[in-house]
């Protein structure tokens, strides 16, 4: 892709916002994280029409020309808009770009929440063990409560609508369809788990803002655990919220390594600690098809991953490692799942 460059983004910024004067970009460079966009990080200096000096730390988001999913800026930028002042620390966005001319991809700025950590990798650690139950308080008390905000009071027009009646169909057909078009090869124990669930979908207790990630390594959090931004909403719909709790227990994201999910609390823990926070229930039978279906879902996204490294369209080591390991794993979920493991 093409590189951008400080003064690169200094001309467009200026170009785009004509009342900025005195534009500065500087330390400008990008963050090594996320398998489907890519991530920069810079400090912005300008004087505003009022003659005001403004300055902000940025996060640049841009569309590469091939991804793991099927989304696009807009779509993350206005789903991180309709939850923004609903009790859900998000950053704040800055502006949105779609044409792809200018910088080699649609991109968005957005409000950059320095001084925090976000990895996954870094709560697998000993020092860390201690404070695990925190965050896991933390992370899945803001899933409850995302799930207990009225998808009526939220601008959901940037996705597809949904009826309590017809999510979980309209996901799996979405996924199957999804799973069909990066077709790489056989997938025996994923097409059983297909089968089953259009046998039967549960209906929503009640429609949500679907976060669609959420899991370890995709929020912000501090020295003590606290969660301080929750990211990543490039998957975002309105759908049924036990999606997410499902997405967030599935044993892929356990690390292998024991029964923590998200390598954060036993699968009971998180489900007490969700309803607890939603004021919802998390129906075993419904809970189960979420959670089989999440396999469907992740394989459809790993699957992605080896298509484009397959086909030479992109060279990131997450490609490969989704090809490989997290399909493998994935399996063995929905074989656990199904009761043949």
């Amino acid at each position: 892709m093409k590189e951008i460059t400080e003064a690169d983004l200094t001309a467009y910024l200026a170009g785009r916002k004509p009342e900025w004067r005195e534009i500065k970009v500087e330390g400008l460079h990008r963050l090594p994280m996320g398998a489907s966009r890519e991530t920069f990080r810079f400090d912005l200096s300008y004087v505003d029409g009022a003659g005001a000096r403004e300055a902000l730390k940025v996060i640049l988001r841009r569309d590469p020309p091939a991804s793991n999913v099927d989304s696009d800026r807009r779509h993350e930028f206005e789903a991180y808009r309709a939850i923004y002042g609903h009790g859900i620390p998000v950053p704040k966005m800055i502006l949105l770009e779609e044409d792809p001319e200018p910088l080699g991809g649609a991109i968005s700025l957005a409000e950059d929440l320095r001084g925090f950590h976000n990895s996954e990798y870094q709560l697998q650690q000993p020092e860390w063990a201690d404070r695990l139950p925190k965050v896991a308080q933390e992370m899945w008390s803001t899933m409850g409560r995302l799930a207990a905000v009225p998808a009526e009071r939220l601008d959901l027009s940037f996705t597809r609508p949904a009826t309590r009646e017809n999510t979980a169909r309209q996901e799996l057909d979405y996924w199957v369809a999804y799973l069909d078009r990066h077709d790489v090869g056989p997938q025996p124990i994923i097409r059983a788990a297909i089968r089953k669930l259009y046998r039967w979908q549960p209906v929503a207790q009640k429609l949500a803002l679907v976060h669609g990630d959420f899991r370890a390594g995709n929020f912000l959090y501090d020295d003590e655990g606290n969660l301080k931004a929750v990211l990543d909403w490039e998957m975002a719909h309105c759908g049924d919220p036990l999606e997410d709790l499902a997405w967030s227990m599935t044993r892929t994201f356990s690390f292998g390594k024991n029964d923590r999910r998200s390598g954060l609390a036993p699968r009971e823990e998180a489900i007490r600690i969700w309803e607890e926070a939603s004021g919802l229930a998390a129906d075993p039978e419904a809970l189960a098809w979420w959670e089989l279906f999440i396999c469907v879902k992740a394989q459809a996204i790993w699957d992605a991953c080896a298509h484009v490294w397959e086909s030479g369209s992109g060279r990131e080591v997450i490609h490969a490692y989704a090809a490989w390991w997290l399909r493998n794993s994935q399996d063995r979920a929905a074989l656990e799942l199904m009761g043949k493991l």
